[in-house]
């Protein structure tokens, strides 16, 4: 096999990669949603958050792979922006609980 073959579907599998971590959050946070329970938003969303960014930014070098790499990136940015406005609107609702 090609090294440029090679290398282009290591970047498309980085992309795919990247968008399946970025969803995996929001599946957990609906499941949790749907049944009832208390929703872990704070547990290792960073680490999400981090994994997806990181992942969508190494896709984005190539040409083929910039797609999927910007939808990681707006996955994990999307997570970010969801973790800071529930925080907000959960502060503002009951600073101390």
């Amino acid at each position: 096999m090609e090294f440029g073959t090679l290398k282009q579907r290591i970047f498309l599998w980085i992309g795919w990669l990247s968008i399946v971590i970025g969803l995996i959050p929001f599946a957990i946070l609906n499941i949790f949603l749907l049944w009832g329970y208390n929703v872990p938003i704070g547990n290792n969303t960073s680490f999400w958050f981090l994994i997806t960014i990181t992942l969508g930014a190494v896709s984005t070098i190539n040409k083929k792979s910039r797609p999927l790499g910007l939808w990681g990136i707006g996955l994990g940015l999307y997570l970010g922006l969801f973790v800071t406005v529930m925080f907000a609107l959960g502060w503002a609702i009951n600073p101390f609980p």
